[in-house]
C-alpha cells in the first residue's frame, strides 16, 4: 500500500545527502551561501509587519502575544508549508533530465525537494526562536511541541507531494493552478489576521470551521500555541485527528497515483 513511502524510507541516507546537493546548488556563487535561506523571509517578515503595524495600523497585540512576534512564528511555520508544497509537486517535472538519462528511484524526488526546503526552514526557525526567547524574556516546554509540528508538516508535505506530482509532471496547467491555490492560502490561512476575530460574526460562524479545514492552519496555529499560548495539540483531540486523517488519506492517494501515472508521465516527460 506504501511502496513509494517505503522507498524513500530504505533511500533516507541519499534523500539526505541529495537535499544538501540542492542546498549547495541553489546558493552556488553567493557569498552568504546558505544564510539567503534566512535574509529572504526575514525582510518579506519585515515588510509585512511594516504594512501591516505601520501602514493600516492594525499591529496590536494578539491574544496577549506581540504582533511582530505573532506574525513572525506564524510565518516562519508558512515558509515551510509554502517551499515544500511549492517544490515537492514539481519535483518530478523539474527533474526531468535525470529521469531521463539517469536509472534514478524518482519516487524519492518530492521528499528530496521537501527535505531541502525542511533545512532551509530549519536555520530560519532557530534565529527566530533565539529572537523571540530574548523579547519574550522567557521559553517554555511547549517549545519542545514544534518537533511534532515539523513532523507534521513534513508527513503533510509528503502526501500534498505525492498526490501533486505526477499530476503536475502530466499538466503543465495544473502546477500553475496549485501556484494560485497557494496564494489564496497564503491569505487564508489565519497569518496576519486571528482566527479568534471570526467568533464575533454570528451570521458568518461557519467560516471558522471552513478555515480549521485548511491543514495549513493546523500547523501553523500549532506553532503560536506552542510559543505563546502554551496549549497542547493533545488538548485538541478532534482537530488532530481529523488532521492525521486527512495526511492518511493523502499518503494512500498519492501512493495509487504514483503508481498508475508513472507509465504516464515517463513517456511525456
Amino acid at each position: 500500500m506504501f511502496m513509494i513511502y517505503k522507498e524513500m524510507w530504505n533511500r533516507r541516507k541519499m534523500i539526505h545527502t541529495l537535499s544538501l546537493q540542492e542546498m549547495k546548488r541553489e546558493y552556488a556563487g553567493t557569498v552568504l551561501g546558505a544564510f539567503w535561506g534566512l535574509v529572504n523571509p526575514l525582510m518579506r517578515i519585515a515588510v509585512f509587519w511594516f504594512v501591516f503595524s505601520v501602514g493600516a495600523r492594525a499591529g496590536g497585540p494578539v491574544n496577549g502575544a506581540p504582533f511582530i512576534a505573532w506574525l513572525s512564528i506564524g510565518m516562519v511555520a508558512w515558509f515551510l508549508l509554502n517551499d515544500g508544497f511549492k517544490l515537492s509537486q514539481k519535483s518530478f517535472r523539474s527533474k526531468r533530465n535525470i529521469i531521463k538519462n539517469t536509472p534514478f528511484p524518482i519516487s524519492i524526488l518530492p521528499a528530496v525537494q521537501i527535505a531541502f526546503a525542511f533545512y532551509t526552514h530549519l536555520i530560519l526557525l532557530v534565529v527566530m526562536l533565539v529572537i523571540t526567547a530574548i523579547g519574550l524574556k522567557s521559553i517554555s516546554f511547549y517549545w519542545l511541541q514544534i518537533l511534532y509540528y515539523d513532523f507534521a508538516a513534513l508527513m503533510l508535505l509528503i502526501g500534498l507531494g505525492a498526490v501533486t506530482a505526477p499530476i503536475v509532471a502530466v499538466s503543465k496547467d495544473f502546477g500553475r493552478f496549485l501556484d494560485t491555490i497557494l496564494v489564496f492560502l497564503f491569505w487564508m490561512t489565519p497569518i496576519f489576521w486571528s482566527i479568534e476575530n471570526l467568533k464575533g460574526l454570528e451570521q458568518l460562524w461557519f467560516i471558522e470551521y471552513i478555515v480549521k479545514l485548511n491543514p495549513f492552519h493546523y500547523i501553523v496555529q500549532g506553532y503560536r500555541d506552542s510559543v505563546f499560548y502554551q496549549v497542547g495539540f493533545w488538548e485538541q483531540p478532534v482537530y488532530t485527528l481529523y488532521f492525521w486523517g486527512l495526511v492518511f488519506f493523502l499518503l494512500i492517494l498519492g501512493n495509487y497515483l504514483y503508481k498508475r501515472m508513472k507509465p504516464i508521465f515517463l513517456d511525456l516527460l
